[in-house]
């Protein structure tokens, strides 16, 4: 099954920045900039998963090491706290696990 990338990393960055209402329009433009910056390694991930080329263990543990980038270059930016950075990469990580295990 296809997922379409660039509308979920839309609904990523949205539910970070509704995850985080007053910092939201920052941070969810702001993320929408760093997931087009790691688009190409999201994709390949999520791509691999939907097709079963990887399990959910290493699919998981790819997830994490992807979620590390993210907040890292998130704190980059300096734009909110590490606090509200990890906030708003859950939320938009947990759009995305949504988006893979419906897709399965």
């Amino acid at each position: 099954m296809s997922i379409d990338i660039a509308n979920l990393f839309k609904n990523m960055a949205s539910t970070a920045g509704s995850d985080l209402q007053e910092d939201g329009d920052n941070i969810s433009g702001n993320l929408l900039k760093v997931l087009d910056n790691n688009k190409e390694s999201i994709a390949e991930l999520v791509e691999a998963r939907a097709n079963g080329d990887i399990n959910q263990e290493d699919f998981d543990s790819e997830l994490a090491r992807e979620k590390s980038i993210l907040e890292v270059e998130m704190l980059g930016l300096e734009i909110a706290s590490k606090a509200a950075i990890q906030k708003a990469v859950n939320a938009a990580i947990g759009t995305l696990t949504s988006a893979v295990s419906a897709a399965l």
